[in-house]
């Protein structure tokens, strides 16, 4: 990214840092600019893309911030494909359309996915439950042919007359082998739990620029280092209170103020007759005035300012008036109604959420373990002449264990995220209580079904088959109501670009559940396969979970036809674009490989924009055929080619087919999905290419599911911000803030956490960006044509470059430009057509890599800092 072999970190650790280039680490000559790159986990060339620099006092220094380690770091990360279904249900939170004034709406959406999310923890722990204590206690370990084709078994097996000692005995009762069992979904239980806590201390646990460090509040600070109030409320004539003038770094680091409660400048000379501060080589000039947004109030203001707070005037430097600061609670809306909720300070730090919502999925997961190993015991002390003392036992658990599931769905309900503020509390209480209540209730269950009952005899599947089908039958529900609830957020402010008229949400959360069902079912049936491959002695897993694996082989027909489809239509496109690739080059002699090849980069980037024709085909099958699967295993109760024995020879061979074919299907994803584990674990190429899958569904924070993989953004943020914050308080000097890819995505993210008073002395130049293709479209709520309009009006410059044959990044659409449009023109891709002076060898067609060798990065570059507030104080040396 630096174009240097030899770099030295400035400040950061192992697992995100800031870099320089040797030459340029120490104090910065006077004059100089910035510009900060963040760099992900690939580039072109398997390497982080980035232009050399250039020799230091020639150019801007520049620094790189590397954050690959956060989505591809040590072999852990293998474990993150097990948390799949987790981070796409996460992802339907986000997705919801953007309704200004329909907090209700927006909440029970909220709710809605919250609850979603709920049902897959569940369905997991289940899976875990029926492969453990089903397949493998209740049907193998209690059939003595099963149990001898498995020797680790035999102490599991019931006792037989003239068995040989040793071959059953006192754990051969089956609410003993259940108990036994129910070690793997407890440890499986424990190991989410375990995940969940361990990457939010490294990674999430990061907190944001805190809003009283120069902007954001409507009352001046009182002790800013520099003019004790915000830059946005310095007066025309107030040269002294320029973005560039602060000098104390918001933890609290810096010089030390001055008697008069400023600051003295870095490197400089106290205050002057005036008060003034000079900054090097006397005072700066006038402060430029921030611009607020479209429909937005001033960042430092909002409505419901106290009426009685006093302004210093140009030239004094009175201190404020002790006025009690609003709330911010009640002043962010004010400011955001048009805008994202990115800029809001507590979005990146939802600490109490996230811990509210471990410790309700820990006790879902462990009450799901206790009812699995109760429920047997239960039903049989229900008999005619059980024993009493037992039964109402059983009724007495059976009660408890709702009485808990109900309060776990309650704190689940009851609150939220707060984004409004730092949300630092957290509730201890409940936190620990709600997993140690379950938990005791599963030592009780595990106590109470390995009492001993002569006569109990495993036979068949484990009762409580039918849990398969209310779980599903939730989930249809839930999502039904989640696409209600969307298309009614939608209906108030349409967006033409949405995703899926604003059903994206609903479609994702559909797909997780539908994800989740099937990894259950393959695993069980993958576990039912090796215990008994004939298929004669056992069972097998629930007829549901049969039936679901039936549907694979109809969705992938569909998906076949949609691809067909595709291709047809990109085949045309292509023949379209040869024609504007001829036009494109007149008077060179015309090449028609070269232009085929031009021509299908560009139509097979223009794919990407039919993602939500793609997604909206899958949901809608996915939930056509998860309907006919749930009717049809409850109506027959038997498998797909049970039910069909009676029908139509015809029917009963399409039923067969889809059996075998789709527990085929099954059989290998799994075994896919184990290799590429396996292989993730053991090489870092393979966890660098998890870590791209993971860069889009793992930048947003776990509002939704506190198990799904951590947030990168959560750390990578703070760490932007704070740099650019205390580096320009520091330098006084100007900034370009430059991203490629996602690192776009977190350099806006960051842009919107900084103060107005930062912002002032940052650019943005994105370049191979999917800001708009990607994140407005499926995220409108954050990224929506107001959201880019505000950043734009937010940050005091800002320059996209994009190419049509890149696959990911696109214009960016800022509607209403006043000013020089954000996007540039598409960047030519190849440079040259055919061979020139230039480029005797045939320049390669770069799509979405390689924006920096493009001449006008360099341009666009320098035209930022040419256009970065050139009244602005010069840069004071860095003096580290």
């Amino acid at each position: 990214m630096l174009g240097d072999p030899r770099t030295v970190r400035v400040t950061g650790d192992d697992t995100a840092a800031v870099f320089r280039r040797a030459e340029d680490v120490g104090p910065a000559p006077a004059g100089r600019a910035s510009e900060a790159e963040p760099g992900g986990p690939s580039g072109p060339g398997g390497r982080p893309g980035g232009e050399p620099g250039k020799a230091a006092g020639r150019g801007p220094v520049r620094e790189a911030y590397v954050w690959c380690n956060l989505t591809s770091g040590d072999g852990s990360r293998a474990l993150w494909l097990l948390l799949l279904p987790f981070m796409v249900v996460n992802l339907a939170h986000w997705m919801r359309p953007a309704a200004p004034a329909r907090p209700r709406t927006v909440r029970l959406y909220g709710l809605l996915v919250r609850l979603t999310a709920l049902t897959l923890t569940v369905l997991l722990v289940a899976a875990a439950c029926e492969v453990a204590l089903d397949l493998v206690a209740w049907q193998c370990a209690g059939t003595q042919a099963c149990a001898g084709r498995h020797s680790w078994l035999v102490f599991l097996t019931p006792g037989t007359p003239g068995a040989p000692a040793g071959s059953g005995g006192w754990w051969g009762a089956p609410g003993r082998r259940l108990a036994v069992a129910a070690a793997v979904p407890t440890a499986l239980t424990a190991l989410l739990w375990y995940l969940s806590h361990r990457t939010w201390n490294a990674y999430e646990s990061q907190r944001p620029l805190p809003a009283d460090s120069g902007a954001a509040n409507a009352v001046c600070g009182r002790g800013d280092a520099v003019c004790g109030r915000a830059a946005a409320e310095c007066g025309p004539d107030d040269a002294v209170c320029g973005p560039g003038d602060a000098d104390s770094v918001p933890n609290g680091g810096g010089p030390r103020p001055g008697p008069d409660g400023r600051g003295p400048v870095a490197g400089g000379p106290g205050p002057g007759p005036d008060g003034r501060h000079p900054a090097a080589g006397g005072p700066g000039p006038q402060a430029p005035r921030f611009r607020p947004g479209v429909g937005e109030s001033r960042p430092g203001t909002c409505d419901c300012e106290p009426s009685g707070a006093a302004r210093s005037g140009p030239g004094t430097h009175d201190p404020e008036p002790d006025i009690p600061e609003p709330d911010i609670d009640e002043c962010r809306p004010a400011a955001d109604a048009h805008g994202s909720a990115l800029a809001r300070p507590g979005f990146w730090y939802g600490r109490r959420l996230v811990a509210r919502l471990r410790a309700a999925h820990t006790a879902a997961g462990l009450l799901t373990v206790a009812g699995a190993v109760a429920t047997p015991a239960v039903r049989f002390d229900r008999r005619s002449g059980g024993p009493a003392v037992l039964d109402v036992l059983g009724l007495l658990l059976t009660a408890a264990l709702l009485a808990w599931a109900v309060a776990v769905v309650v704190v689940v309900c009851r609150r939220g995220r707060s984004e409004n503020r730092l949300d630092q509390r957290l509730d201890r209480y409940l936190v620990r209580s709600l997993p140690l209540g379950a938990l005791a209730l599963l030592l009780l269950g595990l106590v109470y079904a390995g009492w001993s009952r002569p006569g109990w005899h495993t036979t068949g599947r484990l009762p409580g088959d039918p849990a398969f089908g209310g779980l599903m039958l939730a989930q249809g529900v839930l999502v039904v109501a989640l696409g209600a609830v969307a298309g009614d957020l939608y209906r108030r402010r349409p967006d033409p670009r949405a995703g899926m008229r604003g059903l994206g949400g609903p479609a994702v959360a559909l797909l997780a559940c539908a994800l989740g069902g099937v990894m259950s079912g393959g695993v069980a049936q993958r576990v039912a396969d090796w215990l008994d491959g004939t298929r004669a002695l056992l069972a097998g897993p629930p007829v549901l979970l049969t039936w679901q694996a039936s549907a694979i082989p109809a969705v992938a027909v569909i998906l076949l036809v949609v691809a067909a489809l595709l291709a047809v239509r990109t085949a045309r496109l292509a023949r379209v674009e040869r024609a504007r690739v001829r036009d494109e080059h007149p008077g060179e002699p015309e090449d028609p490989s070269r232009t085929r090849a031009i021509a299908h980069a560009r139509a097979m980037a223009a794919l990407t924009d039919r993602m939500p024709l793609v997604v909206t085909v899958l949901a809608a099958a996915t939930l056509l055929l998860g309907s006919l699967a749930l009717a049809g295993a409850l109506a027959t109760g038997e498998t797909p080619e049970g039910a069909a024995h009676r029908t139509h020879h015809a029917v009963r061979a399409v039923a067969e087919t889809s059996q075998a074919l789709g527990s085929w299907l099954v059989g290998l994803g799994f075994v896919l999905f184990v290799t590429w584990g396996r292989r993730a674990y053991k090489d870092a190429s393979a966890r660098r290419t998890i870590g791209i899958l993971w860069d889009v569904g793992t930048f947003w924070p776990r509002a939704a599911h506190p198990f799904a993989p951590p947030c990168y953004a959560e750390r990578a943020v703070p760490d932007l911000t704070w740099r650019m914050a205390t580096w320009t308080r520091r330098s006084g000097g100007r900034l370009v803030l430059s991203g490629h890819s996602q690192g776009t995505v977190l350099a806006a993210a960051a842009a919107w956490q900084l103060p107005p008073s930062v912002r002032a002395r940052v650019a943005l130049l994105t370049y191979g960006s999917p800001l708009e293709r990607l994140y407005g479209r499926w995220f409108p709520a954050h990224f929506g044509p107001p959201a880019l309009a505000a950043l734009h009006h937010d940050i005091a410059c800002w320059r996209n470059l994009y190419r049509r044959t890149d696959p990911i990044g696109g214009p960016v659409r800022v509607p209403g430009d006043q000013t020089p449009d954000v996007d540039h023109e598409p960047l030519p891709d190849p440079r040259a057509y055919g061979r020139t002076a230039r480029h005797p060898l045939p320049a390669p067609i770069l799509g979405h890599s390689d924006y920096q060798s493009d001449p006008a990065f360099a341009r666009e570059r320098a035209a930022l800092l040419a256009r970065l507030s050139p009244d602005l104080p010069g840069q004071r040396p860095d003096t580290g």
